[in-house]
């Protein structure tokens, strides 16, 4: 080759009419949300409803146990203070007079 020969391109379109040949992509609609395992294992629609019902009037008819009511009686004393902190203070040692204290001092901390 001599340094005077110069690059000849292939015959054909240039690049970039090439790719304006080729058909766009378009994206497909919005899928339906992908659901996973379990919750495709759980009732939906009327199932789902009549489900909720039961659960729903079974709890409404349970007994109440005593630490459940304490735990709703220092649920209405302290409602400031988040129910799941008062079960936690009140499973650990199930006495209403020591959870009491400790509530009253956590809430006088948060004045």
């Amino acid at each position: 080759m001599s340094s005077q020969q110069g690059f000849n391109p292939p015959p054909g379109p240039p690049p970039q009419q090439q790719y304006a040949q080729q058909p766009q992509y378009q994206q497909p609609p919005n899928p339906p949300p992908r659901r996973s395992e379990t919750e495709q294992l759980l009732p939906t629609g009327q199932d789902r409803t009549e489900q909720l019902e039961y659960f729903q009037s079974y709890e409404a008819n349970a007994n109440q146990t005593e630490d459940d009511r304490n735990q709703e009686t220092l649920q209405k004393e302290f409602p400031g203070v988040d129910s799941s902190l008062i079960a936690a203070l009140y499973g650990d040692n199930k006495n209403m007079s020591e959870v009491r204290e400790t509530l009253q001092e956590l809430t006088r901390e948060n004045a």
